[in-house]
């Protein structure tokens, strides 16, 4: 081989090492993990008296569905024939499909106190609050019973030292707040912002059954308070079929356009006319907003629009473009997956791909870019269009939802504030 190739091969294997260097993700892979389910089903059954059925020479034989089994494979093994089966199946029907039996549900068996052990209850637990009761011996029947659900109105007010969710949950509330406060902020609150002192100061409803938390709680009202600004939100309900948060104003907290296109993650980058490209090595215009988070981490749209474009280029990778309207269109770079195709009709928050770091990219996260009338404008920097306000008729109602609101944010903000100085 002549020296010219020799150096022409090496040249391009030092070129080859360089762009992977530069190019690809070196850093420990983290992988995105969904929130678990806010209303888990108890493994453990209430009391028999829960169900009101007579316990008097009866004995209680609790258990768990498992994989594959049916309702018939639950009611045969102790003895109860096929007819009776089909009987109760047929009975079931109009109030429970038994079908719908799933794994790790509990359930329980009640029998007689004797050497018969003769079944005359099967009850299968469908959540917290609903069972249904199957009477085995004649005369058959089946019902569904409801556990009541206790809703309490509490309050709670965190100054923010680190992350919400530790916050909230050390002041006693329900760390599942975090979620809730970012979806009603989620069009005026850039929560990759919040600074440590600014304040939150929640008033909202928790269920309870027997005791135990039952669902996610609901905001009623909300004030973030920084050095700077303070934003408050009231839910209230229109009419009875749409319920929205509303400012002190009666401006509806919904925008056209969400703030930012994941819920949780860090800007990593921001719009700016020059700055050093992590790949490239030099100075160059970033017209788009970095935001880090895991892999697979869902990627939103901002909002309502078509897709004009989902394919890859070498230095976008993934990417996703939207069209909103004549005015506003958006760009999602570097994903892992692309799930939406061209032309498909999306919806604000719907999940359109996966962060990912395909392309000119040295780590997970997705490139967010905003188009108004055809320029790359920054999006923090814009004034979004609401949607309606509150509607003249129902003002009245509004205002006294509000004002019922605003003395209790009041008092358990003031409460909170007396509680810091004291311990200070």
């Amino acid at each position: 081989m002549k020296r010219w190739q020799k150096w022409t091969v090496a040249c391009g294997l030092v070129a080859t090492v360089g762009l992977v260097v530069t190019s690809v993700d070196l850093a420990p892979h983290v992988e995105y993990v969904p929130d678990p389910p806010l209303a888990a089903v108890d493994s453990t059954l209430p009391p028999p008296s829960a169900y009101g059925l007579p316990m008097s020479g009866f004995i209680l034989e609790q258990g768990i569905v498992k994989a594959g089994q049916t309702f018939s494979d639950l009611l045969a093994g102790h003895g109860v024939s096929a007819i009776s089966i089909d009987s109760l199946v047929r009975l079931a029907q109009p109030l429970f499909d038994v079908r719908k039996l799933r794994t790790g549900h509990p359930y329980a068996l009640i029998f007689t106190d004797d050497a018969e052990r003769l079944p005359h209850y099967f009850v299968y637990e469908v959540d917290a609050v609903e069972h249904v009761i199957f009477a085995v011996q004649p005369p058959m029947n089946v019902r569904v019973g409801k556990r009541p659900v206790v809703t309490e109105v509490k309050s709670v007010s965190v100054a923010v030292t680190g992350a919400l969710w530790n916050d909230l949950k050390e002041a006693g509330a329900d760390p599942a707040l975090t979620m809730q406060l970012a979806d009603v902020f989620q069009w005026s609150v850039d929560f990759y912002r919040i600074q440590k002192n600014d304040r939150f100061t929640v008033v909202y409803e928790e269920r309870t059954v027997d005791g135990e938390p039952y669902g996610a709680p609901r905001v009623l009202g909300v004030r973030y308070s920084t050095s700077d600004i303070t934003k408050e939100a009231f839910r209230f309900a229109p009419d009875s079929a749409h319920v929205a948060y509303f400012d002190g104003e009666g401006n509806s907290l919904r925008k056209a356009f969400l703030k930012a296109p994941l819920k949780f993650s860090r800007m990593s980058s921001g719009f700016t006319q020059r700055r050093f490209h992590p790949v490239q090595k030099r100075f160059k215009a970033h017209l788009g907003t970095d935001y880090a988070a895991p892999y697979g981490t869902p990627i939103l749209a901002v909002g309502d629009g078509v897709v004009e474009k989902a394919g890859w280029t070498a230095g976008n990778g993934n990417y996703v473009k939207i069209r909103h309207n004549g005015t506003y269109s958006t760009q999602y770079l570097h994903m892992r997956k692309i799930l939406v195709r061209n032309g498909q009709h999306v919806g604000q928050g719907q999940s359109i791909g996966e962060v990912g770091s395909t392309g000119l990219a040295t780590g997970p996260h997705v490139c967010f870019r905003f188009w108004k009338n055809g320029e790359q404008v920054d999006h923090r920097k814009e004034e979004m269009p609401s949607a309606e306000p509150v509607p003249p008729a129902e003002r009245a109602a509004f205002d006294q939802v509000r004002s019922t609101l605003l003395a209790q944010l009041d008092e358990a903000q003031n409460e909170a504030l007396r509680i810091s100085t004291a311990t200070f």
